[in-house]
């Protein structure tokens, strides 16, 4: 009810106003009107206002009195406005009350707002922290990269500039006849090339370690002068095999690279030393001997066809003409043959089926073996009379047993299996030739070509199982950078730190397993030792080209660059491994 009375009073007070404007322009004066023409106007505009209102046309429409009306609407607004009074009268507690939760929640918004202020001071000083705290981490990020990039060739560095206290030791303390002072002998050796090659680049870190490297190199050129002239002093005994204590020099062959890198004046002393020493035994010996054959020597007798005063007849060219009719007709009786023997062996090897063969090993083969004597004994001959048909018939028959060999190997199912037949076959023919023939025969020639072609093959595969994958990427990033693919090279980043990690936890394992593998694999020791030191000489090479492309760009940024394994470790353990014969 109380809202319908509130609705009613509002919308007479809207109304009021306006009818009562009408009536009043309609009840004007007329003297009024007709004294101020300018009032005219402005009626008969307020008039028209008025009447386009929808209460007012009603109102008109029922032809009701506008006084009446006028002084009804006043007292219904009266009314209204006592009725109005009353309802304030009695909510004025709730309105109280309701303007005392008004400032109460406009005290809590004001203090809220303080709040919310205080806590955009806060954002905003958090927000320049974190500013601060990113430009700091970028300025940390960049200065790590570059002690990251760094790290390697500085470690290098370092460890090849510094001088260990065990090095030291060794060389003052140690015997040269213990493997010790060889190893850091040749780790000394390294040491001082290193620093002079630094000393031309103004290095200033060379004045630190050049006086002890040279004191260190002074040391140890005395005490390997003394053993070298010990040992020929040795020679000089009576009765001395000099054999042996030649064989034990041959074990510190590099005592003597070391003078003649450091201090070629002893070198040279040694060196004379020893051809002294060798000639006065190698003299000795041969003048023993020659007397020795002179005791032997018969003096020449006179027989009957010798005459005093007489000159030698020509009696021994009598009959050389009936001789050399005689070795004419024998060559001619003995070419056809022989030629026909040699084209029998030829056909012989190339008929040669190798399924008939059973239980086929990797060892040299009876049929290569027969090769190499009879091929052996045919060039012996062939170098004192040497003939082109004699040539001819050899290189054909070498055809023939190289592709025999191939054929026979292509028996095996696995490469690696072939490529060791081939080599041992390769092998046998090379020392038996070698043992009867020159050395820079054809056939030698051939045949070191083929078997250091098969070894370098073999070492390839022998490397795979173990360093793969360093292989196969240093190949293709030295592809890349030779035609410029940087995008391809970016994508070979993500592959560094596991062969990087790979390579440092099992290359030791690696060498004594291929180590194992040859020594059991090869027939001739030799050339087994000759594989194994190939092997270990490809695998430091791959190693050094993959430090080398690792030092390019994109890898050069890469952390795992500090982990790298110094290449000098490499190569003191692959010297283990080197025999002294």
């Amino acid at each position: 009810m109380e809202k319908e009375t509130a609705d009613f009073s509002l919308d007479v007070k809207n109304k009021l106003p306006q009818a009562k404007t009408f009536a009043e322009s309609l009840l004007y004066d007329g003297d009024s009107y007709g004294n101020d023409e300018s009032n005219f106007e402005e009626v008969d505009v307020h008039i028209q206002e008025n009447l386009e209102d929808d209460f007012i046309k009603e109102a008109l429409k029922s032809g009701m009195d506008l006084r009446q009306y006028s002084r009804q609407i006043e007292k219904e607004l009266k009314e209204v406005e006592n009725a109005s009074i009353q309802d304030y009268i009695q909510e004025s507690q709730n309105i109280a009350s309701l303007h005392n939760q008004i400032t109460a929640c406009d005290e809590i918004l004001e203090r809220m707002e303080q709040m919310l202020k205080l806590f955009q001071s806060d954002l905003g000083s958090i927000s320049n922290e974190i500013l601060t705290l990113q430009q700091q981490s970028v300025s940390m990020n960049i200065r790590l990269k570059n002690r990251q990039a760094i790290r390697g060739e500085l470690s290098q560095f370092v460890d090849d500039m510094i001088v260990q206290e065990s090095l030291i030791q060794h060389i003052l303390e140690c015997a040269v006849t213990d493997k010790e002072f060889l190893e850091d002998l040749q780790i000394l050796d390294h040491k001082i090339a290193f620093v002079k090659e630094q000393s031309f680049k103004d290095a200033k870190c060379c004045q630190d370690v050049k006086d002890v490297l040279e004191k260190l190199k002074t040391k140890a050129i005395s005490k390997i002068r003394e053993y070298l002239l010990q040992k020929i002093y040795t020679f000089r005994k009576p009765m001395t095999n000099y054999q042996v204590p030649q064989n034990a020099l041959l074990k510190y062959k590099f005592f003597y690279q070391f003078l003649m890198t450091h201090e070629r004046d002893i070198a040279r002393e040694v060196r004379e030393e020893y051809l002294d020493t060798m000639s006065k035994i190698l003299f000795s010996y041969f003048k023993m001997y020659t007397s020795r054959l002179m005791k032997l020597q018969f003096e020449e007798v006179a027989d009957r066809d010798d005459l005093m005063g007489v000159e030698d007849t020509a009696k021994r060219n009598i009959l050389s003409r009936k001789v050399l009719v005689y070795w004419e007709t024998l060559l001619q009786i003995f070419w056809p043959r022989f030629e026909y023997i040699l084209q029998l062996n030829i056909e012989s090897i190339r008929d040669c089926d190798p399924q008939k063969f059973t239980n086929i090993d990797k060892r040299p083969h009876y049929i290569t073996r027969r090769y190499a004597e009879f091929s052996a004994a045919i060039v012996g001959i062939n170098e004192n009379f040497p003939s082109e048909r004699v040539a001819r018939l050899l290189a054909a028959l070498q055809v023939e047993v190289e592709n025999f060999i191939l054929r026979m190997a292509a028996e095996f199912p696995d490469h690696k299996d072939q490529l060791i037949f081939q080599i041992n076959n390769y092998d046998m023919m090379l020392n038996v030739l070698l043992e009867r023939t020159k050395e820079d025969s054809r056939e030698s020639e051939s045949f070191k070509d083929l078997l250091n072609a098969r070894i370098l093959e073999y070492v390839e595969e022998i490397l795979s199982p173990y360093f793969g994958g360093m292989m196969t990427f240093v190949k293709d990033c030295e592809k890349y950078l030779e035609r410029g693919q940087m995008d391809n090279l970016k994508n070979e980043a993500v592959k560094v730190p596991t062969l990087v990690k790979s390579f440092n936890s099992g290359w030791k394992k690696a060498m004594d397993e291929i180590n194992a593998d040859i020594m059991t694999t090869f027939t001739n020791f030799k050339n087994g030792t000759n594989i194994l030191q190939t092997a270990l000489t490809q695998l430091i090479q791959y190693y050094h080209r993959f430090q080398k492309v690792l030092s390019q760009y994109p890898f050069k940024s890469l952390p795992v660059r500090s982990e790298l394994l110094n290449i000098h470790h490499l190569m003191v353990e692959a010297k283990k491994f080197k025999t002294n014969f």
